[in-house]
This record gives C-alpha cells, sequence and structure tokens, in this order.
C-alpha cells in the first residue's frame, strides 16, 4: 500500500485536555489526511502523573508519533500549541527531510509570570501550582466553564517547561528551524508572553515564515472567540503547503 504524501502531527499543551487541539480534526477529515494526536507523557489522566515527567519525555513521545505517522505519509506537517510548540519546533529542526511544515499556535516559549525565572526555587516550597481561575483569560465565556485542562500540576512540570524553553530558545537553535512556518498569536494571552511569538517569527531561518495576530482570544486559541479565523488560517496554510486543495478540486471535476 503506497503512502499518502502528508499526514499531520497534532500536539497540544502543558495540562491541556485532547479538546484544546482536536478542533483542527474536522477540518483534516474534510481531506482524507492521516494524522497523529498522541497525549504527551502525564497528561490525559490525573495531575499528580505529570511529577517527575522531564522535557525530554514530552519531545520523546512527539517523536515516536512522528515517525508511526511516517509509516502512512511521506512528509508531515506539524500543528502544535503552546508547549506543544516547543515539541513542534524541535521536531522540525530534528527532521527537516520529513518536516513539510509547522504551525504554532502561542507558542509558550516564554510564559508571561515574572516569577518563570524562580520556579526552581519555589518548587521546592510549593510542590503543587494551583492558578485561580481566571475568567477573562476567555473570551468566550462559555469556553471558559468546559475547560477540560488539568486544574493544577506539580511545579516540577513548571521546572521541566522552563528548562524546555531553554533548551529551544537560543538564538543558534531556533535559526536551524527552516521547514515553512506560520505562527499563530493573539495579543491578549494572559499565559504566554506575546512578544515571543515575533522572537521566533525573527530568528527562524524559514524562507516561507508568517505572523498571524488575533485580537479577540484568548491563550487557547482554538477554544476561544476567533477559532474559526483560527482554524481557518490553519486549514489554508496546509492546503497552501501540500495543494490538496487543487487535487480535491481535479478529482471533482474528473468525477462529474
Amino acid at each position: 500500500m503506497s503512502k499518502a504524501p502528508y499526514g499531520i502531527l497534532l500536539l497540544h499543551g502543558l495540562s491541556s485536555h485532547i479538546s484544546c487541539i482536536d478542533p483542527v480534526v474536522p477540518r483534516l477529515a474534510k481531506y482524507n489526511l492521516p494524522y497523529r494526536m498522541p497525549i504527551l507523557r502525564g497528561h490525559g489522566t490525573q495531575s499528580s502523573d505529570l511529577q517527575g515527567v522531564k522535557w525530554q519525555d514530552w519531545l520523546e513521545d512527539g517523536q515516536k508519533a512522528f515517525d508511526d505517522l511516517r509509516t502512512e505519509c511521506e512528509k508531515i506537517i506539524i500543528v502544535s500549541l503552546s508547549m506543544g510548540s516547543l515539541v513542534g519546533i524541535n521536531l522540525a529542526i530534528n527532521n527537516p527531510a520529513y518536516c513539510a511544515g509547522l504551525v504554532c499556535i502561542a507558542p509558550a516559549l516564554k510564559l508571561k509570570s515574572p516569577l518563570m525565572p524562580l520556579v526552581p526555587v519555589l518548587a521546592k516550597v510549593i510542590p503543587v501550582f494551583k492558578p485561580k481561575p481566571d475568567p477573562k483569560s476567555y473570551f468566550d465565556q462559555a469556553q471558559f466553564e468546559t475547560n477540560q485542562n488539568y486544574k493544577e500540576m506539580p511545579s516540577s512540570a513548571l521546572v521541566a517547561l522552563l528548562r524546555f524553553q531553554q533548551y529551544t530558545r537560543p538564538v543558534a537553535r531556533l535559526a536551524k528551524l527552516t521547514v515553512p512556518t506560520l505562527i499563530l498569536q493573539t495579543t491578549q494571552d494572559l499565559t504566554v508572553s506575546p512578544q515571543i511569538s515575533q522572537f521566533i517569527y525573527d530568528t527562524i531561518t524559514s524562507q516561507d515564515k508568517r505572523l498571524v495576530w488575533f485580537h479577540q482570544s484568548g491563550h487557547e486559541m482554538l477554544r476561544d472567540g476567533q477559532r474559526e479565523e483560527v482554524l481557518d488560517q490553519i486549514e489554508n496554510f496546509i492546503v497552501e503547503l501540500t495543494n490538496i486543495g487543487q487535487q480535491s478540486s481535479k478529482q471533482s471535476s474528473i468525477a462529474n
């Protein structure tokens, strides 16, 4: 059986429920694109399972899903959210021959909290991080009410995120990213520093790179007020890279 030309790898964020990334799936179904949507280590169960998980574990899980998807397709486009974007960036750098493109949604390369550099020290005295839910983090309050993300997590998971950021952020590392890249960022992000998306855009060396700003969405961009516009950007990027829309039109014309 021959492989499909392209497949899609979907990567969620830290403490995220899979519902934060799976809105992309119906858009893929229109084109019969194979995909993988792995649950990264420590997720999909209970928050305490994040205890002791390292950033290398998340990257390893992403690579395993990438390799598994390659059994069905020749090249992969990665669509990644928040911490998942750190996984996505590194997979794109590590697998340039098989990565056709990368979408980073609110990439968590730098959090907005000024306390983030102190996390390794704070984790020793505050073992569990329990953020207070903030309705202002969502424009769509119905989505805020149905959020299924972990409500707390071990502080060690934030330490792992910090180490992942430190590994990924150096200019010398980001400059190795050469695949077509779409960055989607909201100016109203209360989790991630919006300016980090501009830094990523300015630093990567992709010949085809795009940064699209949104203004009526919180960090969970696939579940908030402008989710359809965000999904449109992702779908259009995939269609453009793969020419799959044109192929579908040709097939329809032949059928008619």
